[in-house]
């Protein structure tokens, strides 16, 4: 899969204009003055896949990218988490509700959000706890509901979009 990096033009530290090497084979951002070398990376996201009686549990997106579609609840790994944290906290965020047991269940390297090029979405099936209500984040996310896993509603983001897909098929 081919990314584009960012276009950095300064250095982050010094805020002198970069310049470029060959490091291991590869073409690098590099700040002559600090000695700093840009290496690419990529960031994670968790998402929580909640299915209850043929239905998902899905978030309308409040804010770009994709604003006014739905998506799983989950969001980006903030430093310093491990990723079941981030996953604990984002179902709380955008739930309402608490993690009881969660089940990886597969990771696909985005190409769609702009935010993060490239960064890894890790998908895990998630249970919360019975009885409670389910309220969502409205500064990040419009709506919440559960859909019928066979017609749910528009979906923004590809991986979320492929995940349905299987949820489909294994019916």
């Amino acid at each position: 899969m081919e990314l584009k990096t960012p276009g950095y033009v300064y250095c982050p530290y010094c805020g002198k204009k970069l310049g470029e090497k060959i490091e291991e084979k590869k073409q690098r951002k590099f700040c002559g003055v600090c000695n700093w070398t840009y290496y690419p990376h990529v960031a994670m996201a968790v998402i929580a896949v909640i299915v209850r009686d043929k239905k998902v549990l899905l978030v309308k997106r409040a804010r770009d990218p994709y604003e006014g579609t739905w998506m799983f609840p989950g969001g980006f790994v903030e430093l310093g988490e491990l990723p079941l944290e981030a996953l604990w906290r984002e179902v709380r965020e955008e739930t309402g509700n608490e993690v009881t047991q969660a089940t990886f269940l597969d990771i696909f390297q985005t190409t769609d959000d702009y935010r993060s090029p490239g960064h890894f979405a890790l998908f895990y099936l998630v249970e919360i706890q019975d009885g409670g209500g389910i309220i969502t984040d409205q500064e990040e996310n419009s709506d919440i509901g559960w859909f019928d896993i066979d017609s749910p509603p528009e979906i923004g983001w590809k991986s979320h979009k492929q995940v349905i897909k299987r949820l489909q098929e294994k019916r």
